[in-house]
């Protein structure tokens, strides 16, 4: 996506949006898509999601008036609104919002596509976690290697400790040292 992904009117985004295709897929479906057919990158996808966040925000400043029978039918008809496109998002007034509502004409909930994003986000996160944490193992493993290799002195010794304990003995050596060993114990 370009860098018109930012601009509240980029028609990238309501190509997306309409590709997604909520109306006839559902959430489910259209929330795959986004992730695994639309051929965007992670970072395109992230964009569209905070781009239709912006969007359901502005449209709930702009139709707050509206009387909608809960607050969670209120979200939804913000989200039918995006869901339906462009033309849509600009055009719909508190009254059509209402008989949206009243008319039961949208469905639950657009919003909800994009926790396929969200998933994605926390599986990158536990995966850079992960990564990190190898990090630390790999380096404190090297370091314990250079240890018993140049031989002697008090972290020689800590290092031989360390490898004879039981579990319960390597965590207490993990706290009370763990710039050796706080990275090797759960």
């Amino acid at each position: 996506m370009s860098k018109k992904g930012k601009n509240l009117e980029s028609m990238e985004f309501w190509t997306v949006i309409e590709k997604m295709n909520f109306n006839q897929r559902g959430h489910e479906a259209a929330g795959r898509w986004l992730v695994e057919d639309s051929g965007l990158t992670f970072s395109e996808i992230k964009e569209i999601h905070k781009t239709a966040v912006r969007k359901h925000n502005a449209l709930y400043k702009k139709l707050n008036a509206a009387r909608i029978g809960s607050d969670d039918g209120f979200d939804d008809v913000l989200w039918q609104t995006i869901a339906n496109g462009y033309e849509a998002f600009h055009n719909t007034t508190v009254e059509d919002l209402e008989s949206m509502y009243d008319e039961n004409r949208y469905t639950e909930s657009f919003g909800y596509a994009f926790h396929a994003v969200t998933d994605i986000e926390d599986e990158q996160f536990a995966a850079n976690q992960f990564l990190k944490k190898e990090a630390l193992v790999s380096a404190a493993m090297k370091r314990i290697e250079q240890i018993r290799k140049t031989g002697g002195g008090f972290d020689q010794k800590l290092v031989a400790a360390f490898e004879h304990a039981d579990n319960g003995n390597k965590r207490k050596l993990a706290i009370g040292f763990p710039e050796l060993f706080g990275h090797l114990v759960d």
